[in-house]
């Protein structure tokens, strides 16, 4: 892993805050999902646990498709940053 600094300071802070935010994805979606299926069970589908349920995994599949999205990038970056100091 190279650590050299660039013209905008250290660049692995700015990975290290991508990388901070994968964990919230993970918490993010699913509560989220779960929050959503839960008012249209409660408010507009009177259908308790399925809405609910739906969320919830709509929410895992989300944080999950965030998780890569960011992991890409990582990768990128990363790659650039070893290109660099060759």
């Amino acid at each position: 892993m190279n650590t050299k600094k660039n013209e905008n300071g250290n660049p692995l802070f700015g990975m290290l805050g991508t990388a901070s935010t994968m964990g919230l994805h993970m918490v993010s979606g699913p509560l989220v999902g779960g929050g959503l299926g839960y008012l249209c069970d409660t408010y507009l589908f009177d259908s308790y646990p399925i809405g609910l349920s739906i969320g919830v995994v709509l929410g895992i599949f989300a944080g999950f498709r965030n998780v890569y999205i960011d992991a890409k990038y990582l990768q990128k970056k990363q790659e650039e940053l070893d290109n660099n100091g060759e």
